[in-house]
């Protein structure tokens, strides 16, 4: 049997992992991980059990960490969220909530959705940049002519100022983008150019896609980030230049976003600035093939992504009723993190919708036994009111009740219309089947071909797919099997049992 698609134990003894963390130095820790602001907003706040929570890579200085904050403030219970049940970039308010937390700390990378349960201080860390090195790469690549905002990811915050001080005399006009924190409220910027409207900005109040001005600027709020652009002037008149790893998912968030923009990027780890190849239209094209297969599908899987993201409740609702217009049957899983193992457990599903943050929601395809489609995708699907633009939002809150792209699901005109898919090329139904005017079993097809006819069983739901297997898992023979008295079984653990030799 081949086994390359199974793994076996000496694939996990060998296999190398690619967490590398670094212990931080002591004598910086103080200030990588920010003790004294996280210090006085617990004692600002009077809160007594904090959580800490950290991601894989920082797990390393979370005894260090706690360490300090607990000798600061003796009179309070401090302890440690690592394994967080969803991504790291979100905030973890179930695990904080089981120890019954006051507040929540997040250390390291940050997705910046808003929560609704715990108050969220945000420390983002240090990750090292050379800002005079930063600055001499990035005028060797985009000229002074460029008219640019600056973005960098959230690891960089603390010297986005000072590259950006450094950056804006070269530019014909360098644009600065403050992060949306949900946890405070935004002070003035370095950029005189942006302070006025960024002074009076409270972070918590913005929805995910808001547009407001002044006499002087227009205020863009995407991403989890603010930017200030000159009254007249469109977000389209610019490049990005972003701060960061071309991997990250922040600047994927964002390419998708402002998918009509140029981007380059400033790697701190490589030292290197180069304009972003990556083709967005093909990556839209991807997306739009995606909106075919959810056409396609019978059965649909809701998954949470998150539990502690604002408003996911409503989406999954919101998604609930829209599949239920479309004639799709939909059920709801909640699975923690999410890996193509747990999913494939359910044959029956022919794709998935996962309600996640928006940097969490773009998944890589090729390993998932079902495609995973984000929220927007099966509105373009499923809601005959919406067309493709090409315009594409991660975040799904701009499809809820006073989003930007919210738009009412507008029932089927006719029950039963039929559709030919892109995909297969086959018949398809779309709204809700009238079964009743229908000929032969609820889960039978019919579609005519020139002169022959092709009869296709199409399950509308879990039960009817389970009915249709050749195996439907063991028999229990109720009634069948003798009742026995319960006995002891074996005592000790799986490396040495109690009724083994030299235990």
């Amino acid at each position: 049997m081949s086994t390359s698609a199974f793994s076996t134990s000496d694939d996990i003894i060998h296999r190398t992992l690619s967490c590398q963390a670094v212990k931080t130095p002591e004598d910086t820790l103080i200030t990588v991980y920010e003790i004294e602001r996280c210090v006085s907003w617990v004692q600002q706040s009077n809160f007594s059990k904090v959580a800490l929570q950290f991601p894989d890579l920082l797990l390393i200085d979370a005894p260090s960490v706690a360490k300090e904050i607990q000798n600061s403030l003796p009179e309070i219970s401090v302890f440690i969220l690592g394994d967080t049940s969803y991504g790291s970039c979100c905030v973890d308010e179930v695990g904080a909530q089981h120890y019954k937390a006051d507040c929540l700390i997040h250390f390291g990378r940050a997705c910046l959705s808003p929560t609704v349960r715990l108050p969220v201080l945000y420390v983002f860390g240090r990750l090292p940049i050379d800002t005079n090195l930063c600055t001499s790469e990035v005028k060797k690549v985009l000229t002074q002519d460029f008219k640019a905002i600056f973005v960098y990811d959230t690891v960089y915050s603390y010297a986005a100022d000072d590259v950006f001080n450094k950056l804006k005399s070269h530019f014909k006009e360098l644009v600065f983008s403050r992060l949306l924190d949900p946890s405070t409220t935004l002070e003035s910027t370095s950029s005189t150019e942006s302070q006025n409207v960024f002074n009076d900005v409270d972070a918590s109040s913005f929805h995910p896609i808001h547009i407001s001005s002044n006499q002087d600027h227009t205020a863009v709020c995407k991403c989890g980030r603010l930017i200030s652009l000159p009254l007249n002037s469109t977000i389209e008149d610019y490049a990005f230049l972003f701060i960061g790893t071309s991997d990250s998912p922040a600047l994927l968030n964002m390419m998708m976003t402002f998918n009509k923009n140029n981007f380059y990027t400033y790697d701190p780890s490589k030292a290197s600035c180069e304009k972003q190849t990556i083709n967005i239209n093909k990556g839209l094209m991807k997306r739009y093939y995606l909106i075919e297969r959810t056409k396609d599908a019978n059965i649909v899987g809701i998954v949470a992504g998150t539990l502690g993201v604002a408003k996911y409740k409503d989406m999954i609702d919101h998604l609930k009723a829209l599949l239920k217009t479309a004639g799709k049957k939909s059920y709801t899983f909640v699975v923690g993190k999410l890996n193509p193992a747990k999913l494939a457990n359910f044959a029956e599903v022919d794709i998935y919708v996962l309600v996640a943050c928006p940097e969490s929601c773009l998944l890589e395809q090729s390993e998932f036994y079902r495609p995973v489609v984000s929220p927007l995708e099966v509105e373009m699907a499923c809601n005959q009111a919406r067309e493709w633009t090409g315009d594409y939002s991660t975040d799904f809150r701009d499809l809820l009740p006073g989003g930007s792209m919210f738009i009412e699901i507008s029932p089927f005109k006719e029950s039963g219309a039929t559709d030919v898919s892109l995909i297969n090329n086959k018949i398809r139904t779309l709204g809700v089947v009238d079964h009743l005017d229908s000929v032969g079993s609820a889960q039978q097809t019919v579609a005519m071909k020139s002169d022959s006819s092709i009869t296709t069983n199409i399950a509308q739901n879990a039960g009817e797919f389970l009915a249709g297997r050749s195996w439907q898992g063991l028999d229990r023979k109720l009634g069948e099997t003798p009742v026995v008295m319960a006995t002891e079984g074996q005592l000790g653990i799986a490396a040495s049992y109690d009724n083994e030799p030299g235990s």
